[in-house]
């Protein structure tokens, strides 16, 4: 068998460039069928999204494709976005962000209710997807964390996944994850320098105005793992590997959580998923250069034109949230190393040079560096006038480079 909006821009860059990805992959146990591609497809409208079971705000995604060979998408605006019930229910929906259209009021999809996306777009046509029930129900009854050397001979943390339905009706299984991670700035101090005058020039010490050494970062799966069920004795799915951390990932360097979601899926849209990885190597939409034309269960004016691509579904969604620390499954020592190297501690010019600049006050107005120390020769020395303070970049003593300083509601210290 074959097998997660950062939160924060600054902290994607600062990962991408400093730390490996992991690599996700898919399960199936289900043999795919062939859908033909078409290469010439410029302006097709992407649709991804689904509604689940719980009461939540739900969520579509519009974009619109590039031609072939280039990767841009762009964000539909100003569609109408609607769902139709078979109970006579409608839920209207507002775009929260370019390309982003989120239900007015949080509702949840019925067992036996079949729902039906429509969008009218400002380009005169109307995309309707064939209706959509949920397919069945299963419990996420565990999510475990586990240490392993996997087989690239890696050693880290394994997220692993228990789940079953005593009924038999769910076969076809979709995981995503969001992962949260303590941030702790390594040269944060409690005092920020900050300039008083430019000219002449000085600058100052005070209390720091905001929370900077603890943060936390976010990281939302940006592909899914597909499981089924279908080849199996009983509907369940025994430690199913979800994630792998490695051992010097920071993102397990302080604490972390992850928060697995269960989407039960049908077979149709297992199909679909499972043929789009096969054609791209991804299964998001909106992350990836379309392969080729992809039918999917969106029908455009009444026809099953080629003028849209993407899939809406019906899901009975479950989740569960773990939490662990490094020490949890390494010892203390050789913990993980900060996303970039503070080694470096400058020790700016204050005066203005011949050509009026000064290191210290650009360095503070620019936000580029933080104060850890005085610089002086002894602990008897005053400061050095010129050089009056150590400087470390803004990124090693502000975690708020990285993160967001507000506590997540879910966090457990």
């Amino acid at each position: 068998m074959d097998r997660v909006r950062i939160h924060i821009n600054d902290w994607l860059s600062a990962r991408r460039a400093m730390l490996s990805f992991f690599a996700l992959g898919m399960v199936s146990c289900v043999e795919s069928f062939e859908i033909p591609t078409n290469t010439e497809f410029d302006n097709v409208l992407i649709i991804e999204g689904s509604i689940t079971n719980a009461m939540e705000t739900q969520r579509i995604s519009l974009t619109r494709t590039s031609p072939l060979g280039t990767t841009e998408v762009t964000p539909e605006q100003n569609a109408t976005v609607q769902i139709l019930a078979s109970n006579g229910s409608t839920f209207s929906f507002q775009e929260s962000q370019p390309g982003i259209y989120e239900s007015n009021d949080a509702f949840a999809a019925t067992e036996g209710v079949s729902y039906s996306l429509s969008i009218a777009s400002t380009d005169g046509n109307v995309y309707t997807s064939t209706p959509q029930t949920i397919s069945g129900t299963a419990e996420l009854e565990e999510v475990v964390a586990r240490s392993i050397i996997n087989d690239d001979n890696i050693e880290g943390v394994e997220i692993v996944v228990n789940a079953s339905d005593p009924s038999g009706q769910a076969k076809f299984f979709r995981y995503s994850f969001d992962e949260t991670f303590l941030i702790i700035a390594p040269f944060w101090r409690p005092l920020e320098a900050f300039v008083v005058s430019e000219n002449p020039p000085e600058v100052d010490l005070r209390p720091r105005s905001q929370e900077e050494q603890f943060c936390y970062g976010t990281n939302v799966s940006q592909t899914s793992i597909l499981f089924s069920t279908t080849d199996l004795e009983e509907t369940r799915v025994s430690q199913l590997p979800i994630h792998f951390l490695a051992k010097d990932d920071y993102f397990i360097a302080n604490r972390y959580s992850i928060l697995v979601k269960q989407n039960v899926q049908s077979e149709e849209a297992f199909q679909y998923y499972q043929t789009l990885r096969e054609l791209s190597g991804q299964e998001n939409l909106l992350s990836q250069q379309q392969p080729g034309f992809l039918a999917g269960n969106i029908l455009v004016n009444g026809n099953s034109s080629r003028l849209a691509t993407g899939y809406f579904e019906v899901v009975s969604q479950t989740e569960k949230r773990i939490f662990f620390d490094f020490e949890d499954f390494f010892a203390p020592v050789g913990t993980p190393a900060y996303p970039v190297g503070c080694d470096n501690i400058f020790k700016p010019l204050l005066p203005y040079d011949n050509f009026g600049n000064s290191e210290l006050i650009s360095g503070i107005q620019n936000e580029n560096l933080e104060y850890i120390s005085d610089n002086v020769l002894n602990p008897f020395d005053p400061p050095d006038p010129n050089r009056p303070f150590e400087m470390v970049p803004r990124i090693c003593g502000d975690c708020t480079v990285l993160g967001s300083n507000i506590k997540p509601d879910f966090w457990i210290d």
